[in-house]
């Protein structure tokens, strides 16, 4: 489900602690009723590819620069993402009677890394394929290249199977949740470089691209960024919107879960 605030919207709605209904966090857009079991499925699937590419990551590149490129952010979220709808999907199994709009803590977690995870994966590969990319270093590595599309492809596809297939609410207004970790990781990347810290060949830089000695450039590469996130967010939005009216209108119409209406009792006719 997705909602556009028009009028004033209260405070407590920025955060993602309340929803109509539980089900739109493990049931699918793509099923009638709301079973959990269909998305439990499916996630146990993503999960598992998740933590293999995270796994491989972590294998070829065993020190702690890892930890300082956005990619490997980006595989850091997306993990976290299908481990948090795996408890989401196994919580609902064990306690689907939920009839305060209120949510439990779990949904309110998986909610947040959702609107995050998705739109940082995305951006992710945007930026890698579009501005980092070398097709003449990689030509000749494959293994690296494989890892490459892995991290900056699969993940990211990962995400999208989580949005389309799930009935997880994208709200416009928690665009802030996505922006601020883009910001995050400007300003760390700025007080790494401040820091004295190198990348793994002792470049005095994680990127190039976002090289600190040239602030001016760095700085117009951070403003693009937060204004591709604000793109990214809204082609999310757009569809979530999408995905909730075609499956409302051809799947989840709600005539089919309404009770028989008795026969007429004189004329014997339904």
């Amino acid at each position: 489900m997705v909602k556009f605030y028009r009028k004033s919207v209260p405070l407590s709605a920025l955060w993602v602690s309340s929803n109509e209904r539980l089900s739109d966090f493990y049931a699918s857009s793509w099923q009638r009723g709301e079973s959990p079991i269909p998305m439990l499925v499916i996630r146990i699937l993503c999960a598992g590819m998740a933590l293999a590419i995270l796994s491989w990551s972590l294998a070829e590149a065993p020190t702690p620069y890892w930890l300082i490129y956005l990619t490997n952010w980006g595989l850091l979220l997306v993990a976290s993402l299908f481990l948090c709808s795996l408890i989401m999907s196994s919580m609902a199994i064990y306690n689907r009677s939920y009839e305060t709009k209120k949510l439990p803590w779990y949904a309110s977690l998986y909610w947040a890394v959702f609107n995050v995870s998705v739109t940082i994966s995305i951006m992710i590969t945007a930026l890698y394929w579009l501005l980092l990319y070398n097709a003449k270093v990689r030509e000749v590595e494959t293994r690296a290249f494989w890892l490459d599309v892995s991290t900056h492809g699969i993940t990211s596809c990962l995400a999208v199977i989580e949005l389309l297939l799930s009935r997880t609410p994208v709200r416009f207004m928690h665009l802030y949740q996505p922006l601020s970790l883009g910001l995050w990781y400007a300003v760390f990347s700025c007080i790494y470089y401040v820091a004295g810290g190198t990348d793994a060949n002792g470049k005095h830089f994680i990127y190039e691209i976002l090289d600190w000695s040239q602030s001016k450039r760095a700085g117009i590469i951070v403003v693009a960024s937060m204004a591709g996130l604000i793109i990214v967010y809204a082609f999310i939005w757009a569809i979530a919107l999408c995905r909730d009216k075609v499956s409302t209108l051809l799947v989840r119409t709600t005539s089919h879960d309404l009770p028989p209406a008795p026969p007429d009792r004189h004329t014997g006719i339904v």
